[in-house]
């Protein structure tokens, strides 16, 4: 039995079974790159989200425009990746976010985005994110995450990953939802 494929698939099998019984999302990216710049493209539950960035180097810089059903989001982002080796990778990003909806608060988030990909086969691999975030709206600190675990399936210059997100509120153990979701990548 090999330990690695057999952690992943328990661990996907832990993540999804109590999904059932959480609020659940359906979530749809797609991906643009050319050369350093991506374009993103994110619809999910009515919401929709904009991203351009460009990468220099260890950073990416980025502008997303969002609309969130009560309010519409403009957010500057700069990432720092910090790791990359032997399938893991260890980045982070700090965000300010700005809302059009005086009721929400502009708001400075930090988030630490931890991943593993390991390749299955020449065109298939499995991958896992972890996203921890700190935001700080109002003088408060609010704590979440994004954890994904998903596939990857290489078809040339696209690829295409059905995924499973498990959404954390408060406490990185306190299930908050769940979204299952697909990003398609093209590289022009």
């Amino acid at each position: 039995m090999r330990p690695l494929p057999t952690a992943i698939g328990t661990l996907l099998l832990c993540t999804v079974l109590p999904a059932f019984a959480e609020p659940t999302a359906n979530e749809y990216n797609a991906y643009l790159e050319k050369g350093p710049w991506t374009a993103m493209y994110r619809h999910s539950e009515g919401t929709w989200h904009a991203r351009l960035s460009r990468r220099a180097g260890d950073f990416t810089l980025a502008y997303r425009r969002a609309d969130l059903c009560l309010a519409r989001e403009h957010r500057v982002s700069v990432q720092q990746d910090l790791f990359k080796g032997d399938g893991l990778s260890l980045a982070h990003r700090l965000e300010y976010r700005a809302f059009s909806n005086a009721a929400i608060d502009d708001h400075w988030r930090y988030r630490l985005i931890a991943g593993y990909r390991h390749r299955l086969t020449e065109n298939v691999v499995a991958w896992i994110r972890l996203q921890p975030r700190l935001a700080f709206p109002g003088g408060r600190r609010l704590f979440d995450a994004r954890d994904q675990v998903g596939l990857e399936f290489q078809l040339g210059a696209l690829r295409i990953s059905p995924f499973y997100e498990r959404y954390a509120l408060r406490r990185w153990d306190r299930h908050g939802g769940n979204v299952f979701g697909v990003h398609a990548t093209l590289q022009l």
